[in-house]
Formats: C-alpha cells, structure tokens, sequence
C-alpha cells in the first residue's frame, strides 16, 4: 500500500535579518526602483509573523494533543497595506518600541533648558541629532549598535582632525586675522579671501574623495555610514569655517556633539530597553532557515507520490521552499559574524552555534541536490538552444554505422527515435519488446550504451522509424529557421553549436519509453524513501524547536525543587537520543535494504529467475542515475541530520547551567570587503570585481593564475620596484572606485563655490545650501541608473516628509511659535507609527529613509528657530519645507547632470563585469575541485563550498541590483536584460553543480575517485585544456564585450561522449581498473560508492553541458567573429574501435 500523501505543515518565508537599513544613512542608502521593491513585498508582509509562527509550529510538536486556537476571520486589507499586520507582532515591535523611545529621549535632553546652554552655539544640534536616529536607531542587537556607533564617531573624529588641519593651512594663508569679529559681521562674507579659501577648496576635495572612496571601495559594511557621516562632517565644518577671520577649530564639535548624544542613547537605550543579544538574533534567523527545509521535505514527499510524467505537475514549491533557506543563510552568516563578541547569560556560548550553522548551510545544498531529480525527469526542460543560421544549413549527418564485427559491443547505433511529448497515451503504455536474451540485453547495458546520462542502448528499428526520425530532425531545423530574427538586422550567432546538439539530442539524448520509465522509477523511488523523509522533517520540526527555546534562560528562583529540574532536563536529552536512535534506524534500512527497490528493473539483466521475461524492456541506466542522484542527497542529508542531533545533544549534556559568557578577545573592525555584511541584501554600491564572502587568498589558493607585466620583467633592485609601485599607483587612479570618488569631490567642490564666494557666501548660510552639498555629494552614485533613481526618489520622498513635518509642527504649535510641552507630546504620539514605517514599510529603502529624514529635519529646524537665537534662521513650518525641497532638488539635479559626464559609468557594464567575475571564479573553483579529487587535500572543502555560497549570493543579488537600469536613458537601443538573465541562470546552476561535485568528490574512495575522473576526463589535459579555454573566453568575452569565435571548442559534450561506458565503472579496454570490476554485477550496482560515483557522472555530465549553453549564450550577447565557410557544415564526427575522426584532427581515442 502506497504511503499516505503527507500534508504541508510548515509554510514560512526566510526571516529578515536585523534591520539592515538601521546603520544605512541617507547617503548609502539602496537605491532600488518600486518594481523592485513589489515583487519582494509579499516577503516582506509576511517576514513579521513568520518567526512566530515557526517558533509556535516547531514547538506545537511537544504538545501534539493540544487543540490549535481558533483563528478569527481577518479584514481583508489592500495590497499596499497588507504589510501592517503582518509585522503588528511582538518581536517586531520590541525594536520599532526601543527605537522610537530613543529618538524621544533625545527631543528631551534638547528640549531641557540647562542642556540647551550647555550645548551652546552648535545652532543646528536638534535637527543633526533627530536625523540622526532616524539614519540610525537602535533597533539592532547591542554589540552591533555598539560597533556601528563606535566607527561612526572615529569616521567623524577624523573628519574633524582633517579639518583642523586645513584650518590651520588656511590661517597661515590669511592676510588679517580678527579673534574678536562679530558673528553677524562673519556671516556676511565679509572676512573671505582667496588663498585661504582656494587651500579649504583643496581640502575639502581631498576629504570628500578620501571618504567616499572607502565608501565605494569596501561598499556595504559597517564603514559605509560612518564614511557617509565623515563626509557631512567634511562638508559642514569648511564651508562654514571658511567665514571665519581666524581658525576656528571648535567649527567640528557642531557635529561631533550631537553624534556623541545620538550614540550615547543609543546604547544606553541597546541595554535597558528590551535588550537584545547577537545569540539570540542568530538563532531566531537560523530557526527561520530550518523551518523552510521543514517545508521542503514534506514537499518532497507529497510530490514523491504524484504523476511526475503529467503535464499539470510543478516542483516549483519545492524550487521555492529551497530558495527560501539560500536566501536566509546570508542574513545568518551577517549574526555570526558578531558572535564572537557577544555577551550573553545563558547555558550556550555565542560560538556554540557555529557547527549548527555549518550543517544547516550544508543541508540547504543537500536540499538542492534533491530538487535536481526533478529537473532531470521533466519533460518539458529547456533543450539545447537552437540557433537559427543565415542561410539553410545541411541536414544533420547521421554517422555510418560500422562494419560488422566479432565483437558488436562496441557499435553506435545511430537512428534513435527522437523522444516524443509525454501524453496520457504514452504513460499508459507498456514498453514496446524486443526480443533479445537476457546475455544481449546486458552486454548492450553494461558496455555499448551512449551517454553518459542522457542515453541508452541501441535499438533496431524499422524503415517507417528511419523516416520518422528523419522527418523529426527536419522539422527541428525547420523551426529553428522559423525563429530566425525578421527586421533585428541581427546575424545569427551559435550556428555550429547548434547543428552539434541537433545530432547529439536526435543520436543519443533520446528515448521512445522515457515517460513510462520515468514514472515506474519515480514510484520505486517514492517506496524506497517515504519512510526516511517522514523521520527527516521530523528531527528538522524538533531541531528547529530546539534552536529557537535554546536562547531562554530559566533561573533556580522561578522554577521548583532541583530534582524537578534536573529530571525535566534528563527527559529532554533522552528525547533527542531517542530521535537520533530512530533516526539511525531508519537510515540504516534504507542504506541496506530500500534504496535498493529502485535497482528491481535492472535484476533482469543479471537473473532471468527475477521474475521478469525475456520481453521485458529493461530502462536505460540513465533512469537508474537519476534515482541515484536523489538517493545520495537525501543519504546525505540523514547524516547530516545525525550530526545536528549529535550536537544538540552533546551541548545539552556539556551546558547544564547559565553562565556570563564574555567576549575572549575584540573582534571590532574585523571587517573586510571579502566579507558579508549587514547590508548585504540592501546596498548595491558593491564593486564588481569582488565577491563578498571569497577571501582574495582563497582565490590565489584556489587556482588563479599569477598575472604579468606584458611589458616589463619583474624589478630586480630597489629602483625597479620602487618605480613599479608608483606605476601601478597611478594606473589604479584610473579604476572605478577611484574615478568615482574624483567625480563625487569635484561635484562637491562645485556645490560649495556659493559658500565660498564673497557675493554669495551670505545667502548661502542663511538658506542652508550646504543641503544641496552633501544631497548633490551623496546622489551620485557609480552608475548613472541609481544617480537618475535616487534624483526622482528624493524628490518624491523630501516632499512627502516636508509634509508630514509641517503637519506635525502646526499640531504642537497650533498658531504660536511652538512650545517644548507640545513638540514632546506629539513625538512621544508619532514616534512609534514613525520608526514601525521606517523598519518595515515595503518601498524603496531610501524613499523610506528620506521621507522621515526629511520630516524629523522640519520639526527640529522650527523649534530651534523659534526658541534658539541664531545669526541665520530658515524659518519654520512651510517655510523650511519648501527650502529643503529647494535645495533638495538643486543638489540632486546637479549629480543628475554631473553623472553624465565621464567618466560616467552604467548598470550594464556592472552586470556584465560581475559576470565576468562570476564566471572566472567558477572556472577556478572547478580546477580546485578537480584537484580535489585527484589529491584530497583536507581543509579544502569548506573554503569551496563558501566560496560557491558567495558566488551565488553575488549572483542573486545582482538581479536586485540590475532594476535600475531602466533609468539609464540610451538612444541605442534597448538594453538585453533577458540575455543578462539567461547567463546569470546558468551560472548559478553551474555554482550549484560544483557544488554538488564537490560533495561526490569527498566522499569517494580514491580508486572510485580515479575511475570517476578517468570516466568524465577531467585528467585528460586535451579535454581540460578545451573547458578551460571556453571558460577563459566566456570571461574574457563579458569582460571586454569582445566577439566570441565562430568556432570554438563548444559544444564540449561531443568530446565528453567520447568514450561510452553505459553501467560499467571502467572501460572494458581500459588497462588500468584500479582495482574495480571491469563489468557491473548486482553487488556493484548495491555498492554505494558506485551510487557515489554514478551521481559524479550525472553532475559532470549537467556541469558539461551548461558550460555548452553559457557560450552560446554569451555569443548572443557579444556576437561572434573569425568566420570560415563551410566548417562544421554538412560533417560529423564518427567513432570507430580505435580512432576517433573528426574535421579537425585525429587522434587516438583516450579512456574516459
């Protein structure tokens, strides 16, 4: 009797990482269009109340008879608003609560007269300071507000030292210098002379390039708001100083005063206000990871028991569910980055949780390895690309078989029924008989099958087929023509590839039976791991129960005697023994027995007594691999689901009681650009030739080749190298992060000509222009796409916020000029509806960040100018409002216009040189995991596997990344965005592939891990030597924007089919068996390195040919070049026992 089918039981989004936008100021802040921004909403919604629903599932599980409560029906909201409710929980609004109390906290201390003499002259102290918890509130765990809060006041101090310095430069400059000025006669430009003012020109340039380099070339991180802050520091201080007849150095304080409030409540605010710990943080985010591997295993199993074959079937959920965990480990890597310097009460050091980590990012892999079953058996995936040519192309040439032999063995049949769609009529059907004897059915299995996956044994048919196949093959080519592109002026690119494929799919990659096939192994697969995936999600429900109960902490003087707890404790630890052991169980069954079910269509080939016929069809062996392949994940995953309850239980045995955990030694400032940060999912300022989370060394490590000098040998004295590093100091001026900080300060230099001139130096203090200086100063981006973004969101969100602040002054103020009783009031009312939209408002981070950025601005410059006395005022109410907005949109559409000139760089050549990036990583991390295999170096393996997570990661987010491009204004046409995507799909695939390898590599034995590479030729150095230089040109192609060759070594599944093995692990010429069965018997296909080294086979054989698809697809990007008429038309390579031919060369064939 088939297993029920299982029902759904955890439904959950990966949750949010602490507010990442919490550190990002308005200058950094993401610069992410709308449309973005709504197909990430319904995450977003639900992100609130996930972790508690999680949290109540997993936990729902120790009380399974405890009825559920009943839900009471919900007003359906809008779209637009659905976000409310589900972030209304308890979690979210401990921070929004701890944030808003902060910044009302600071409206007091300002509001108190003693401390309003205290702060003195710094006239602007209030507005600084409410923005300031706006770009920055203290929703975030204590020891990273400490950090975040601690680099912002160094990142200020040093500001304010440089600018001491330029004053001191200037003062020296100065003809008269008058210590006793008015400051009324000071601010009308009176004092300003041209040598002074041209040396702070300078260093305010300097200053402004110096932090807005650090701010492009380390990109989201921790330095990014505290370089931000450096630069209004900067900006501030000399424009203002430049007033003044002498050198007024205090002119910093009026910025570091301020920050130091800011910082001070914060923290205090971090500890006593619903504090919250990194340890916690990390393991709710962690909790919310496992809970979609919960969801994904009982996918698997419901979609284990439907009809795979049908066309209604979609493992999208599964896809999904998966997507769901990958996009929840980088916002964990974030938390455990700070564990290390967390302090915590409780039984668990912070460190603890980091073997927890590691298996949970490995099960995420494992997860994936399942999912890729579905994709081998779908009838309906993506085929090779077919290219339309120019002109009509030969037919496909069909290989002339060989002459009869006295070993047929080793013949290629080569008219093939091209695989028909699989309709109701074709699953229902009964494999079509051939009448051969068991012995001729093996010895076509075992050694004269095809493809190494994708193929099967030969068949004979009959002429009616003959004329089928061709027929198909026509109508293959015919439609490729029909696809030819009318009025794009476009030539056709991938031809030679494409009539490659056209003979391999038609020859080798097909089969007539494969929907019947497919559904029997899906059903035999289905009874072999049933049971193994129910006892899965369960230790996932109760691991995950564990992960989010271990932050609590329950003292002695709250519980009973000590006996009741140590024996609550006892049960404990002896529930998760018993579930290990059941596991075990469970495991060693399907090790020894299940997995063995689906091998029941191949007995016959070596028992006729089976109880099949001589008439049964027998399946290709790439049927039993794709078993495979979801038998080693799922296998692997057990173990892994071993390992994590060995761990929760050797933690629970070792931690019985709470303890103080302290922070052995400071790990501040640790961070680097290799590094994933806290911004990772928001900010896009990330440079395109680095991938967060891959250490440069591990790149050096992982195969990348050295660089020279086309041009000089290496420096062989002092002189030499002297000379050489000033060389490549000024080339790397001319690098992008360097230009762009150029730009940025020149851009700065020429907002603040108005302040430094004598004409205008007096309006210009008096209406606040530095606005427009560091507005126009932080709108320009590296890409004019996110500069034209950022001109129309701050447009939009300064007048939506000067709005909201003028409404909330005249509340408090009525018709007056305000009182400190009433604007406290009415922050203590709005504050908390302030900082719930501000952490969770699904729109455009910065839209969001300006608009109560801009509103908290209004509301402190009119009380300031209303109750402070000031040389200038820019009113209050509608009057600073409407002069914010002014000057807003004067800074912005200067960067708008300024980032049109060069050097001006765009989105496109970003996308196209991460990808560039992306692929040349891959291509090194493909060698290191071949060289694995061939000599096993340990430690290698998890430097791999981040490695790959980070190419992913790079991957993905360039897709967020890529949105503003529709604001990039071109007259030459309309950017390839679905090519873009095309490239960036197949890499991720390959990342994932390797990924997979690199687990089958581990785990097999040396003599398995040698066949295996012999197998694939992945130690033929002619066949390397041909993937490496397609992975080379595809890099360098996307690079350069280069055209690719006509003919290339693509496509390089002709040369990995070279040799065919069909069930057997060596070939039966092969000289050298290391030590293996030259033929398959039962025992060897029940061998589990033999599982391990068929799914090695199967990736080698996705990785091959999506390398096949990258080049074609980047062809359709760059073009082509270097074209030779007639090569590779009309020919086709043949094998023959010994030799193998081809148009180019011949060789002798090499085992593979």
């Amino acid at each position: 009797m088939a297993p029920s089918r299982p029902q759904v039981r955890i439904q959950t989004d990966p949750p949010e990482i602490f507010n990442t936008s919490n550190s990002i100021t308005e200058a950094e802040e993401n610069q992410r269009p709308p449309s973005h921004e709504r197909s990430n909403k319904d995450r977003d919604e639900r992100a609130a109340s996930e972790i508690e629903k999680d949290t109540d599932v997993f936990e729902s599980s120790d009380h399974p008879d405890e009825k559920p409560p009943v839900r009471q029906k919900k007003i359906k909201l809008p779209q637009s608003l659905r976000w409310i409710p589900a972030n209304s929980t308890w979690p979210k609004w401990k921070a929004v609560i701890r944030s808003a109390l902060a910044a009302w906290a600071a409206v007091v201390v300002f509001i108190i007269p003693t401390t309003e003499n205290i702060l003195g002259q710094a006239s602007f102290l209030i507005s600084l300071t409410l923005r300031s918890f706006i770009l920055s509130p203290p929703s975030d765990p204590f020891m990273a507000v400490l950090e975040r809060e601690i680099i912002i006041l160094i990142f200020v101090a040093l500001g304010w030292a440089w600018v001491c310095l330029g004053l001191m430069f200037a003062s020296l400059a100065r003809t008269q210098i008058i210590p006793d000025a008015s400051i009324f006669t000071i601010i009308t430009g009176e004092y300003i002379e041209a040598g002074p003012t041209v040396i702070i020109g300078i260093f305010l340039f300097i200053g402004s390039v110096f932090f807005l380099y650090i701010k492009a070339r380390l990109g989201p991180g921790p330095f990014l708001p505290a370089s931000v802050f450096g630069c209004i520091c900067v900006d501030i201080s000399l424009t203002t100083a430049v007033l003044f007849p002498y050198p007024y150095y205090k002119i910093g304080q009026a910025i570091m005063l301020p920050l130091v409030f800011h910082s001070a409540i914060n923290i205090v605010m971090s500890i006593f206000v619903f504090p919250q710990s990194v340890s916690n943080l990390f393991t709710t985010y962690l909790q919310g990871a496992v809970a979609p591997l919960a969801m994904a295993i009982s996918l698997h199993r419901s979609h284990l028991l439907e009809d795979v074959t049908s066309s209604a079937f979609s493992h999208t959920q599964i896809t999904d569910a998966t997507n769901k965990v990958e996009n929840a480990l980088p916002m964990v890597a974030v938390a455990a980055r700070l564990l290390g310097i967390d302090i915590v009460y409780t039984r668990f050091a912070p460190t603890d949780y980091h073997e927890l980590h590691a298996i949970v990012r490995r099960l995420m892999v494992r997860v994936h390895g399942m999912g890729v079953y579905y994709t081998l058996i779908d009838p309906t995936r993506e085929r090779f690309p077919v290219t339309p040519a120019a002109s009509r192309p030969a037919t496909p040439i069909r290989s002339r078989p060989p002459s009869p032999g006295p070993d047929q063995r080793f013949s290629v049949t080569t008219e093939e029924k091209h695989a028909p769609s699989a309709d109701q009529e074709l699953r229902d059907r009964k494999p079509s008989h051939h009448k051969r004897s068991a012995s001729s059915r093996a010895r076509s299995h075992l050694s004269s099958s095809t493809a190494p996956l994708h193929s099967h044994r030969p068949y004979k048919h009959s002429h009616s087929h003959h004329a089928h196949h061709t027929h198909m093959h026509s109508s293959l080519l015919h439609l490729a023509l029909s696809r030819a592109p009318k009025r794009s002026g476009e030539t056709a690119v991938g031809v030679f590839e494409s009539q490659k494929y056209l003979n391999l799919e038609a020859v080798h990659l097909s089969h007539p039976d494969s929907a019947f096939f497919t559904a029997r192994a899906t059903e035999l697969l289905s009874d072999s791991c049933q049971d193994l995936l129910s006892v899965c999600e369960e230790v996932l429900v109760i691991s995950g129960a564990w992960i989010g109960n271990a932050r609590k902490v329950s003292f002695d003087f709250w519980r009973g005697h000590h006996e009741d707890k140590t024996q609550i404790h006892m049960r404990e630890v002896q529930k998760y023994e018993d579930l290990l052991e059941k596991l075990t169980r469970e495991l060693d069954e399907f090790t020894t027995k299940k997995r063995l079910t689906v091998l029941d269509p191949y007995r016959p080939l070596f028992d006729r007594s089976h109880g099949a016929s001589s008439d049964d069809e027998v399946p290709p062996h790439r049927f039993l691999f794709h078993c495979y392949v979801y038998q080693y994940h799922l296998l692997q995953f057990a173990v892994l689901l071993q390992n994590m309850l060995k761990e929760i239980i050797r933690l629970e045995t070792e931690r019985k009681k709470p303890r103080l955990w302290l922070p052995s030694l400071p790990k501040l400032f640790t961070w680097t650009t290799w590094e994933p940060s806290e911004t990772i999912e928001r900010d896009d300022d990330e440079n395109p030739e680095i991938i967060p989370g891959i250490n440069p060394a591990w790149m050096t490590d992982l195969g990348q080749a050295v660089k020279r000098d086309p041009d000089a040998l290496p420096p062989k004295n002092v002189l030499e190298i002297a000379m050489n590093w000033i060389y490549r100091a000024a080339i790397g001026i001319g690098g992008g992060n360097v230009l762009f900080a150029l730009k940025a300060g020149t851009l700065t230099v020429i907002l603040s000509i108005p302040s430094f001139l004598k004409t205008s130096a007096e309006f210009a203090y008096a209406n606040k222009f530095v606005w427009a200086v560091f507005m126009g100063q932080l709108t320009l981006a590296r890409f004019r796409g996110d500069t034209t973004f950022g001109l129309v969101a701050r447009l939009i969100s300064t007048f939506t916020g000067g709005l909201i602040g003028t409404a909330m002054w005249y509340i408090s103020a009525g018709s007056g000029r305000g009182n400190p009783y009433g604007l406290a009031a009415v922050c203590a009312v709005c504050y908390p509806s302030f900082f719930f939209a501000r952490l969770y408002w699904p729109i455009p981070p910065m839209t969001n960040l300006i608009i109560w950025v801009t509103a908290a601005l209004v509301l402190g410059y009119s009380y300031q100018d209303t109750h402070l006395t000031v040389p200038s005022s820019p009113g209050w109410g509608i009057d600073v409002t409407w002069r914010r907005f002014v000057l807003v949109a004067v800074g912005v559409l200067a960067a708008g216009i300024f980032s049109l000139f060069p050097p001006s760089r765009t989105i496109r050549c970003y996308q196209r040189r991460t990808l560039a990036t992306t692929s040349a990583e891959i291509g090194s991390i493909y060698c290191s995991v071949v060289s694995h295999a061939n000599s096993y170096v340990d430690g290698d393996s998890p430097t791999i596997v981040q490695s790959l997570l980070a190419i992913r990661s790079k991957l993905k987010r360039s897709l967020v990344l890529k949105e503003n491009v529709i604001y990039e204004f071109s007259l030459r046409g309309k950017w390839p965005a679905e090519r873009y995507h095309k490239i960036l799909e197949i890499q991720l695939q390959i990342a994932y592939q390797l990924g997979h390898l690199m687990s089958i590599v581990h785990d097999l034995e040396p003599a398995w891990a040698h066949a295996f590479l012999r197998r694939t030729r992945m130690l033929d150095s002619d066949f390397q030597g041909d993937v490496l230089a397609v992975i080379s040109l595809i890099s360098y192609a996307l690079r350069t924007g280069s055209p690719l060759p006509q003919i290339t070594p693509c496509p390089l599944l002709d040369r990995f089919m070279l040799r065919h093995h069909g069930l057997n692990v060596v070939h039966e010429e092969s000289e050298d068996n290391y030590g293996l069965p030259r033929m398959v018997t039962v025992e060897t296909l029940e061998n589990l390195q033999y599982l391990t080294f068929c799914v090695g086979v199967s990736t080698a054989f996705g990785i091959i040919t999506r390398l096949d698809r990258l080049m074609v697809a980047v062809k359709e990007l760059v073009g082509e070049q270097y074209h030779i008429d007639g090569v590779g038309m009309g020919q086709q390579r043949t094998w023959t026992r010994g030799e193998m031919t081809s148009p180019t060369m011949s060789v002798r064939a090499t085992e593979v």
